[in-house]
């Protein structure tokens, strides 16, 4: 399977997968359901089927025994037709997939690229501007984009301003990354 990075404890289970596979081949993993398919066919772009047979996919390899679908509320949100939280997050040819039992979840990945540097403005606010180091800067938007991203998925109150209402603090950037949740 490619899924090139995994971690799980008793509640919740996160992965991301390195889709490189063919559309069919994807399809046959994700076992699509009527409604699903019918969804899936109204996609043009390769790229979003893409996304959304490697999503399902890596649903049915993290919960094997379940026969669960994805349904989306008026946000955008997804969510588990049974109990549990999911959060979905793609960039490039990754896909992550977080699923809790629990509590409510978010995951997000990005693809560190320059082009946040440009970004930035938008959802960096003046406390959080005047902690950002010079030396790291792309990285430490990427980490706080990265951050209200999460937030976001997690609250999913529909209209939120990354820079007014959601908020990090000062951090120290490591390169390798550090979890404290799983």
């Amino acid at each position: 399977m490619p899924i090139v990075h995994r971690k799980s404890n008793d509640f919740e289970t996160f992965a991301v997968w390195e889709s490189s596979e063919d559309l069919y081949f994807l399809a046959t993993l994700a076992r699509l359901t009527e409604s699903e398919m019918a969804f899936f066919d109204t996609f043009k772009s390769v790229t979003r089927k893409r996304e959304f047979l490697t999503v399902r996919a890596l649903l049915r390899e993290l919960l094997p025994e379940n026969v669960d679908s994805i349904s989306y509320d008026e946000n955008g949100k997804p969510h588990l037709n049974s109990q549990g939280s999911i959060s979905i997050s793609h960039t490039g040819h990754f896909v992550a997939l977080m699923v809790s039992q629990k509590t409510r979840c978010g995951i997000d990945i990005e693809t560190v690229s320059e082009r946040i540097l440009k970004l930035g403005k938008k959802f960096v606010n003046e406390t959080e501007k005047e902690t950002l180091p010079e030396r790291s800067l792309m990285e430490h938007l990427q980490v706080i984009w990265g951050a209200k991203e999460v937030m976001f998925k997690i609250h999913s109150l529909g209209d939120l301003d990354f820079k007014k209402h959601l908020h990090t603090e000062a951090f120290q950037y490591y390169p390798s990354g550090i979890s404290n949740r799983i």
